[in-house]
């Protein structure tokens, strides 16, 4: 073999060996990456906000916190912020959170959505939009930890009504259950709340980082001084429990509203839960709770006090 045959033949290999090198990085020659497992049931949307409005109540749904309460709006207030989270939440006895957005224990799944805009049904097949109507209702089966929950939002004109069935799949135990949560602005000056018993009871709001109210209720109301709403949650049947509570988390990003149904308690498989909140923000209240007390008895008697 002569040196110039030698010396082309190793160009030939390195040339060869480079263009081997090229296909080996060239993106369109990868593979395919697997596809993200999905979480939710197929034909759930997974992500993004579906916007439900009537003309006095705007609320986003979040899709990826479980299709629950992203905020909420009276007209053109905002009363509700975006800066936690809505819908219920369950801690398992030694285990970390579950439901909404949380992840620490594990997530809720989402089986099946369902919406019902001025009587006709709506199908739910992607997010972005905004769907107004007189009463829209929202209906969401799902998963949370060991309970089948059948949670429900029915938006009108003059109230917000949320519903959360829950059943035990298996026998099982918590160490907290919040059934509803609300995130009301830090805004609010002072409470007002009826106990079971018709009695009222006040207090201020003042960033103390306490928990305020702390006892069972029939309604519960924060006064929002900058927009003149009274931000009132009607309970028809108390959420009662073992060591259950109505809370206002009293802190500078927000007033945020706890219904605790439980400190701890054990469930038999079958046992369900059915609780009701109806959110309303009352206009023109001055801060004497005349409009928010008036407001109160009128949803007492469009829904009634239930035992």
């Amino acid at each position: 073999m002569t040196m110039l045959r030698f010396v082309l033949i190793c160009c030939l290999a390195v040339v060869f060996v480079s263009v081997n090198e090229v296909f080996a990085v060239d993106p369109e020659k990868k593979e395919a990456k697997e596809p993200t497992q999905r979480l939710y049931d197929e034909g759930v949307p997974e992500s993004g906000f579906l916007t439900l409005k009537t003309e006095n109540y705007t609320i986003p749904l979040d899709a990826a916190s479980g299709w629950t309460i992203e905020k909420m709006f009276y007209r053109d207030h905002q009363f509700g912020l975006n800066n936690g989270h809505y819908g219920t939440v369950l801690r398992p006895k030694g285990e970390q959170w579950w439901g909404t957005g949380h992840k620490e224990g594990g997530r809720e799944v989402v089986h099946r959505c369902q919406l019902i805009v001025d009587g006709r049904e709506v199908p739910i097949t992607k997010t972005g939009e905004t769907l107004a109507g007189k009463r829209i209702e929202f209906i969401k089966d799902s998963t949370i930890w060991k309970f089948k929950v059948r949670a429900k939002i029915i938006l009108t004109n003059t109230e917000i009504f949320e519903q959360t069935e829950m059943e035990a799949l298996e026998d099982c135990e918590l160490d907290l259950l919040y059934y509803f949560m609300h995130c009301f602005p830090p805004s609010t000056t002072k409470w007002i709340a009826q106990l079971p018993n018709g009695t009222i009871e006040q207090g201020p709001l003042s960033h103390s980082q306490k928990m305020a109210v702390t006892k069972d209720t029939t309604w519960v109301a924060q006064y929002d001084e900058k927009d003149h709403l009274g931000l009132l949650c009607y309970t028809p049947r108390v959420i009662a429990g073992n060591q259950s509570a109505s809370h206002i988390w009293d802190l500078d990003r927000y007033h945020k509203y706890y219904l605790r149904h439980n400190n701890g308690q054990s469930f038999k498989k079958g046992e369900k839960l059915d609780f009701t909140v109806l959110v309303k923000a009352v206009p023109h209240e001055t801060g004497d709770w005349n409009a928010t007390k008036k407001a109160a008895a009128e949803l007492m008697k469009q829904f009634p006090v239930k035992k």
